[in-house]
């Protein structure tokens, strides 16, 4: 209707231009404010209908008043990648296992999180406490670029997400054609070792396998793949008391405590922190049985000759029975065992161990551990 600004004085039959446009310059001005992100006083409270709105990799359909300039994470290859994206201060790093009760209000716009948490339904809890959250999914770092684009679309950086899924596939592309041509007969056996008491190692299809055949070498389990204890499904590794639960009895020692992406670590009864074990239970959950595990199983495995190992150990003690190798490359927890850009600098660092010369400088040095056997 019209909103004319003073008398009408035409007469009849004349148009009424001025109440017109009064009318449609007062829909434009709410709708450019509406379309500011809903910074007015209902900002933040869950009043306004959502303005952002997307689908996680769950199909969880996510609605919040603007992009979120503030994410809340979990898990060490989610939030290395949001941070890449967004920048350390926008990012609150969230403790595995205790994401609850670390939240606070006005602490994040959004809470993302990795497909396996060390608690099961931790996503629907949030958003039933009125947080908005959503998980991004990825099983190894051949997948990191197509993950980076999803999440950058989900944060409204889409132009840096491009840049960096460009920089990551270029990476991954130059590994692949500095291996290409080497063939399958002379790539090296390659045991990946996560934990010694007992031993973890990976079996096909854990994100370490996939590591290990990207930078040109062969996986090996000992023959152990269908003898092995799995590693337990569930959250947290099924520790108890000091004592890790493998399904077919208990084992003496810690074993890997899991979720927190190699920012905490694992401690043994002797009470003394051992980075790297703290990856599997957090990162492995419903893919654990990729992952092979147990002594007698180690103890009856068959090993090639000139089986290399690699570790996220600094200091490694296998029982009787591994490979005749008396060193190990250690690789950090996020470079071996994780999928996020950390795992990028660990394939190339893997490619450079396996095949000195094929590959670009490895970044910082090598670092080579002793691998004693335990009595």
């Amino acid at each position: 209707m019209p909103f004319p600004l003073k008398a009408d004085r035409r007469g009849p039959g004349k148009p009424r231009w001025g109440g017109w446009l009064a009318g449609l310059l007062l829909v434009a001005l709410v709708a450019a404010w509406a379309g500011a992100g809903f910074a007015g006083p209902w900002r933040g409270t869950g009043r306004a209908p959502g303005r952002w709105v997307f689908r996680d990799d769950l199909g969880q359909r996510v609605l919040l008043p603007a992009p979120p300039r503030r994410v809340a994470c979990s898990g060490r290859d989610l939030c290395d990648l949001v941070q890449a994206l967004l920048g350390d201060a926008a990012v609150t790093v969230l403790p595995p296992g205790a994401e609850e009760q670390a939240l606070r209000p006005g602490l994040a716009d959004l809470v993302l999180l990795p497909e396996v948490t060390r608690r099961p339904g931790l996503a629907g809890r949030l958003r039933a406490r009125g947080w908005p959250a959503a998980t991004l999914r990825w099983r190894d770092v051949t997948q990191l670029p197509d993950a980076t684009l999803r999440l950058a679309a989900w944060l409204n950086r889409v132009d840096r997400g491009r840049e960096l899924a460009a920089t990551y596939a270029r990476r991954l592309a130059g590994v692949e054609a500095a291996v290409a041509a080497i063939p399958p007969a002379q790539r090296p056996p390659v045991l990946v070792l996560a934990w010694d008491r007992p031993p973890v190692w990976a079996g096909a299809g854990s994100p370490a396998a996939i590591l290990v055949e990207r930078a040109g070498g062969r996986l090996v389990t000992g023959g152990a793949a269908e003898n092995a204890a799995r590693w337990p499904a569930g959250p947290a590794g099924r520790l108890a008391g000091g004592r890790a639960r493998w399904g077919a009895g208990d084992a003496a020692g810690a074993g890997p405590a899991g979720g927190d992406g190699g920012r905490g670590a694992a401690r043994p009864s002797g009470g003394h922190a051992r980075p790297g074990a703290v990856w599997l239970a957090g990162s492995l959950g419903g893919r654990a049985a990729a992952w092979l595990a147990g002594e007698e199983a180690w103890r009856a495995a068959s090993w090639p000759a000139g089986t290399r190992v690699v570790t996220s150990l600094l200091t490694p003690a296998v029982p009787p029975g591994g490979p005749e190798a008396a060193t190990a490359l250690y690789l950090p927890p996020a470079q071996l065992l994780g999928a996020g850009p950390e795992a990028l600098q660990g394939l190339e660092r893997l490619a450079a161990w396996l095949h000195p010369g094929r590959t670009g400088d490895a970044g910082e040095p090598l670092r080579m551990v002793p691998l004693p056997v335990a009595p």
